[in-house]
Parts: C-alpha cells; structure tokens; sequence
C-alpha cells in the first residue's frame, strides 16, 4: 500500500481546529422562568462563552473522522494488485474486406477467432482494443468486462484503407515491450515473422486468394484548348494462371472507353485512352468480379483536371478576354489599384500586365512587359521599338510546337541576366522570355505582349501562350491521384464535405482533412454551395495482391513471457463513498434530532 501525494497529510493539522470549535460551542445555565411560554422565549438568548472542557459526544468523533477521511483521500491511497491486461488488435485495413472459400471475409474470420479468443480468457484485467487502418488507435477507453470489449469488436467495420506496414510494425513492437500490457493477441491478413514476441498471440487469415485490381486511375489535360481528356489506368492480375480481364469506363454513367487485356500470372498492365470525352465524375469498372469487390472499382473526376483560374492584374483588363475562350480556363481582370495580395490565394496563378507584384506572389506568376524599377524580382528592363528575336532553347516547354520566324512582334523590351531565371528566348538586345523558381512557385517574364489572345487567328502566339499557362499550372504531368486513408488539405473557399456515404462533415481551409477511409467521390462544397468533386481510391496494388502478404517484423524489448503484472489500484473512490455516507448519517441522526427537541413542549 502507498500514498500517491504524501504531502497532503499536512493537513491533518485541520483537526485541532475542530477541537478549537467545540471549545467555543454553546453551553447551557440554569433559569428560573415563570411560565413554559417565558421558557420557550428565553431559547433565542441562551449564552455561549469559550473556554473549559469540551462537551465531546459522538457527533466530534464522526466529524473528526470525517476530516481525516478527506484528507486521506486527498493523498490517494492505493493498493498493489495483480492484474493481466490485454491488448486486442484487429486488421480493419481494406484487403480484410475479402472474400474466403468459405463466403465470409477475412475480417468476419478473424472477428470469430478474437470472440473464441476472449472466450476463453478469465477476465483478470483491463482490456484494450485497437483496430490499424489507416493508423493504429484504440476504439475506446479499457473496458473492464469480456462481454464490453467482444461486444466493442462486433462494432468495428473494415475501412477502404490500406493498412501502413511500417507503422503496424512498430505500434505492435511498442504493445509488445509494454509492461503494462501482459498479452496482445492480433488478428490480420498479414502472419508474423519469427521470432514472434512470447507477449504476442499471432491469429493469421491472410490465405492466398487470387484477384485482379485496378490500380491508378488518372486524368490530364496535355495542353490548354482540348476539351478531351487523357485516361491513364493500372490493372494487375494477383492470381497463378493468365486471366483476360475486361475494364469499362463510363462518364457521368455513359461508357466513354472500353478495353480488353489478357494478363498473365502476377502481370501489371498500364491501359491509355488519349482521348475520352468530357465528364463530371468516372467510374472505372473491372469483370468479372472477384475475391475483392473494393479495387475492382476505381473514380476519377474532372476536377483533377480542373479549369484553370487565372487573375489577371492589368490597367488594361480588356486584354484578358480572349482568354475566357480556351477550353479549362477561368479568367478575372482586375486593375493594379483594385487588387490586392491576398486574393492570389484563391487562384491557380496569376499573370501582371504592364505591373509588377508589390510583393513575390504565392501563386506561379506570368509577368508581361513590366515596368522598368521593380523592386521585388529586380528586373533589368530595356524599351525597344522593335524587338527581334534571335534565338530560343528547341527543347523548353514553352516553345514547344512554336514557329518563331511566322511570330509578328510589335515594341517591347529586352531583359538583362537575372539571378535566378534564365533565358529561353533571347534577341539582339538581351532576354525576351525568362523562366525561373522561387519559394516553390514558377514564374514567367516575357518582353512582349501575347495579349489578348487571339486564337487562331494568330496561332504560333496562342501556341505560347498556351504553353506558358499550361507550364505555370502544372498541365501535361500525372499526378498521383487521392488515396484512401491519406489525408489532404482543404481548398481555399472549402467549408464542408460530403463523404460518398453521404454523411456531411465541417470542413476548415486550410487543414488536413482526415476522414478519408471510404474509397468514391467527395464532394466538396464551397461558396454559394457548389459542389466539386474529388475522388479518392484505394489505389494500392500491394494491398490488392491477396496471393502473398508481406510478413510483418515485430520486435520486443520485454523478452518475458504472457505473465501478470502489479499495478497500482486505487482506493479514492472507496474513501470518497465512505465520506458521503457518513455526512448523510450524520446530517440524519441532527436533523432528527432536531424535530425531537422542536416537537417537546
């Protein structure tokens, strides 16, 4: 037995004052009186004096019980007992989500074995239950009971999560060297590599089943003005024998493209589709079906290849209409005197005509013709009547498809070097076009006017222009797409988001948003309540090989076998039970006592 604050029992020096108390208590005299009625009047005015021997009866030894109590409790007493707590873990991860020879999941499988598990256990501690995807966490505080932490299990769903096995690792590992912690007993599609822990007990329902799975499903737009987009998928066939796997893809529910691949064992295929027409949502289907239903099924949205939103600060901001025209553009005009740096943040970039930033923008900028004295890029600028171009690097993105000799160029300006963005066209008289990075964001500086932008009516231009937006917003790559169980940050003007089960979760700009262990379309609702769509999916191909899970490495540092532990079990609650009990017997015993002496006559 020990106290945990010790130092609380100074204030058993509480107690003498009570004693001082009763010193001064109300002490009776004797009073001739002439009547009952003078008797009963001469009771507001009997006299208290101090001093003398207190009149201790049993209501001084209750309360001074009492105070000790309290002051004993206040030290925290608490007892050492043996105890065997116990770790629960459960793969909820999305390759539990499939199917066994016998119908059910391996998640349904391994919720049976951990029931027949607990079943057999006798209860001698807390139990704690922890599922792993998309990170390892406990469901809830302890439980006390078997039936509370079987009854926790039955709620516990799979999630379209992948599971991350480094961190599975090294959460098992931590269970495992915790003293705390006298047994963990973990369920999942993924065995344990010898040697396993002594504290461990391993349940595997990880059997080799064969599946075939999408694994990536992106879209792109190769250059500003196509309205069609470029579908790029993954398929792979998880199984021992060549499979011939058919994948349907439909947009807004029309099928855009369709595609027959024979695969052979263990073969990954990458399928294209140059040109499918434009739609909201996709959906990418694979037959036939299979082991696991989750990745025969993948999304994409038109939003990862949204339209492109451009500010563009002119004192002429008619120059920006012809841009309105292209295809995946959105453009706003304003003029220097009515922008302001704050609005870049709700743009994909921005482009100064005539003007210069009063500050390096955090957004990719296109800076056209700026003024001569820029303090923030530190621009040498040289006017020219005339400008001549000279020369330009054949292999840039920016001159890409640019016939520079059918170019018909007005007055301008010449660039001097610049320390951090290089030449890609030059003339007679310096730079005419520069690119360089800064702070992570691209920047474009041109000598000459491309604006506004006439299309074909002059095409080698419109050809640079669109390689200079498409450079700055990031066109022509593949980006990974969203995966199940990675968070991501919540665009500018965001305020909630609609989960594909329907389900309206509160949003903030700005920060990660973490609910993202269903795989489909969220919507993501802005402004005036318009909705854009992202797509989230599994995305996994090592989780959709069903046919060979990796082992998992768990080390320990506590070598011991399941053994109990001593913990320390406090007696606070007990001390405070007694407390209450005792002040209401005693608050009885006056109260009653009270209406005796009220009720004399």
């Amino acid at each position: 037995m020990g106290l945990l604050y010790p130092g609380a029992l100074v204030f058993f020096a509480l107690v003498p004052a009570l004693v001082l108390a009763y010193l001064a208590r109300e002490r009776p005299s004797r009073v001739t009186v002439s009547s009952v009625l003078a008797f009963r009047a001469l009771r507001g005015f009997r006299r208290e004096r101090f001093g003398g021997w207190p009149r201790l009866d049993w209501m001084f030894f209750a309360e001074v019980l009492i105070l000790s109590l309290v002051v004993i409790a206040m030290a925290s007493p608490f007892i050492w007992k043996r105890s065997s707590p116990l770790a629960v873990v459960i793969d909820n991860s999305a390759a539990m989500q499939a199917l066994t020879p016998s119908g059910k999941t391996r998640f349904d499988i391994a919720r049976e074995k951990l029931d027949a598990e607990l079943s057999a256990e006798n209860g001698g501690g807390e139990i704690s239950v922890y599922t792993t995807a998309p990170q390892p966490r406990r469901v809830a505080p302890p439980f006390i009971t078997l039936t509370e932490a079987r009854l926790a299990l039955r709620r516990i769903k799979p999630t379209d999560a992948p599971n991350d096995q480094t961190t599975l690792e090294n959460f098992l590992s931590n269970l495992a060297s915790e003293a705390r912690v006298a047994k963990v007993i973990f369920a999942g599609s993924n065995a344990l590599a010898a040697p396993v822990p002594a504290r461990i007990h391993p349940i595997a329902v990880g059997d080799a089943v064969a599946n075939a799975a999408i694994g990536s499903f992106t879209l792109r737009r190769e250059v500003l003005g196509a309205e069609a987009l470029h579908a790029s998928l993954t398929i792979a066939n998880f199984s021992p024998e060549t499979r011939t796997l058919d994948l349907v893809v439909t947009g807004d529910g029309k099928e855009v493209a369709r595609a027959k691949e024979a695969l052979g064992a263990r073969e990954t295929a990458t399928l294209e589709f140059p040109k499918i027409p434009s739609a909201r949502i996709y959906q990418a289907k694979l037959a036939p079906d299979d082991a696991l239903a989750l990745d025969n099924v993948a999304y994409a949205t038109a939003g990862s290849v949204k339209n492109v939103s451009i500010l563009f600060i002119s004192p002429t901001p008619a120059d920006a209409d012809g841009l309105n025209s292209i295809p995946g553009v959105a453009v706003t005009a304003k003029s220097p005197d009515s922008y302001s740096p704050d609005e870049l943040g709700n743009y994909d970039l921005a482009i100064f005509e005539y003007a210069t930033p009063t500050e390096l923008p955090a957004v990719n900028t296109m800076l056209v013709m700026p003024p001569p004295g820029d303090p923030v890029f530190g621009l040498t600028v040289t006017p020219t009547a005339k400008v001549e171009i000279a020369g330009w690097h054949t292999t840039d993105t920016l001159t890409d498809s640019v016939n520079f000799r059918l170019l018909s160029l007005r007055g301008g300006e010449y660039f001097g070097t610049h320390p951090w963005m290089s030449q890609v066209v030059g003339g007679d008289g310096g730079a005419l076009l520069l690119k360089g990075e800064r702070g992570a964001h691209r920047f474009v500086a041109t000598g000459f006017n491309p604006f506004p932008y006439l299309g074909r009516r002059n095409l080698p231009m419109s050809i640079l222009t669109l390689n200079a937006i498409s450079y700055l917003a990031g066109l022509g790559s593949t980006s990974s797409g969203y995966r199940t169980g990675e968070p991501w940050l919540v665009p500018a003007g965001v305020d909630r988001v609609i989960l594909p089960s329907g389900k309206k979760k509160t949003a903030h700009p700005g920060t990660l948003f973490t609910d993202v262990s269903e795989q489909g379309v969220y919507e993501l609702v802005g402004p005036g309540d318009a909705q854009t769509p992202r797509a989230v999916n599994l995305a996994d191909l090592t989780e959709s090989d069903l046919s060979s899970s990796p082992l998992l490495k768990v080390e320990s540092a506590n070598s011991g076998s399941a053994s109990p532990v001593m913990e320390k079990s406090s007696l606070s609650d007990y001390i405070l039970f007694a407390i209450i009990a005792l002040t209401a017997l005693e608050a009885l015993i006056v109260y009653r006592r009270r209406r005796i002496v009220e009720a004399a006559p």
